[in-house]
């Protein structure tokens, strides 16, 4: 294969792994969506919106990251409260093991059609979240902002707190409160879930919807815990550099072939 071929073919995969990661960059894609306040830009893998994201940083700095898809949420009026909006499994003591024996910070996004906890809507200041069982914060203090379904920004913007009422709008709790934080970690290593809540002092009230953004049909999204040791780096584009080494790697090969038939023809 000629160093020709092989610039090509390493051009041409960078190229594909652009068009992967930047489809929504394009249409520009949200840097808020993308930036946890616990850990900072998010993994590879994890969507632009949709779904629930659990971004944890251990106390010994090590950061957890983990995406339950879309299509595993809750939709429609809830008939118990607080009522389930989903369950994140793969919690293992390995996972676990890696936070270093307590978390430091907690982010956790979602996305959400409907809301209707923003100012001036009916339930402005009524619903709290709760990850198994414990208060993680109010839903109307919560600032968001709109896109479209695959995390393009729009012309509503963000909200200033809540989730708004007839929008698609993402955003995220933050939490560092070493209690809080002590009595979640104990409970993940004693379910090994996280089992995310809504609690609203007037159920039965509102249509939630869960399940729109980006699901697991579109990109790899809605697998168990990343563990990403502290400083380590996150390639931009995310999926670029191991797309060039592959083909890299696959020109070596056949290169390194080719060195071989010629010495046999010798």
């Amino acid at each position: 294969m000629s160093l020709f071929i092989a610039k090509n073919l390493v051009v041409a995969l960078a190229g594909a792994a652009l068009a992967t990661v930047g489809a929504v960059s394009v249409a520009q894609a949200s840097t808020f969506t993308n930036t946890s306040p616990s850990g900072g830009v998010l993994p590879t893998g994890v969507s632009t919106v949709g779904g629930i994201v659990l971004d944890l940083t251990g106390a010994n700095g090590t950061r957890v990251t983990s995406q339950l898809a879309a299509s595993q949420l809750f939709v429609g009026f809830y008939s118990t409260n607080p009522g389930t909006i989903g369950t994140q499994t793969g919690f293992t003591s390995s996972v676990l093991n890696a936070l270093g024996g307590g978390i430091q910070k907690a982010g956790i996004r979602f996305t959400l059609y409907d809301g209707d906890s923003a100012s001036g809507d009916f339930d402005f200041n009524n619903n709290t979240l709760r990850v198994n069982g414990l208060n993680f914060g109010n839903w109307s203090s919560v600032n968001t902002q709109n896109t479209d379904s695959v995390g393009a920004e729009t012309g509503a913007g963000f909200s200033g707190g809540g989730f708004r009422n007839n929008l698609l709008d993402t955003g995220w709790f933050y939490n560092s409160d070493t209690t809080l934080l002590t009595a979640f970690y104990n409970s993940l290593v004693s379910t090994n879930n996280g089992v995310y809540e809504l609690f609203d002092t007037t159920p039965g009230d509102n249509f939630y919807d869960f399940t729109q953004g980006v699901d697991s049909g579109l990109i790899n999204v809605g697998t168990g815990p990343v563990v990403q040791p502290p400083g380590t780096a996150i390639p931009t584009p995310a999926l670029l550099p191991g797309l060039i080494g592959l083909g890299l790697s696959a020109w070596r090969k056949r290169k390194d072939a080719g060195v071989e038939a010629a010495m046999e023809e010798a």
